[in-house]
């Protein structure tokens, strides 16, 4: 795994409902670009919460990355995706209707 830096960047939103449980430890889920296998962001939440609880929170990757997957690394380094997680890419926006100069 490598960690990829870049100038360039977007915002992605990492959304999801954490695991109900006792444990009140934090675990850090990381932003895999799975094109590249490179880490392109974190987040450290909570590993479970007392009661249901969702989360939504804004990161910043490179815009050059493709598809991406959180998750954390088991003891063998292999990637485990978060099935509780999901990483929205934001559609690009584009006008609809006329745009430019009038031409009056």
């Amino acid at each position: 795994m490598s960690y990829t830096a870049s100038f360039a960047v977007m915002e992605v939103t990492v959304r999801g409902v954490l695991p109900i449980g006792d444990t009140t430890e934090n675990a850090t889920y990381f932003i895999l670009d799975t094109a590249k296998s490179a880490i392109v962001g974190q987040v450290m939440l909570p590993k479970a919460v007392k009661r249901s609880l969702a989360v939504a929170l804004t990161v910043k990757v490179p815009s050059s990355a493709g598809s991406l997957a959180i998750g954390t690394f088991d003891d063998g380094g292999n990637f485990q995706v978060a099935s509780f997680l999901r990483v929205e890419i934001p559609t690009i926006q584009r006008p609809d209707g006329a745009v430019g100069a009038s031409g009056r």
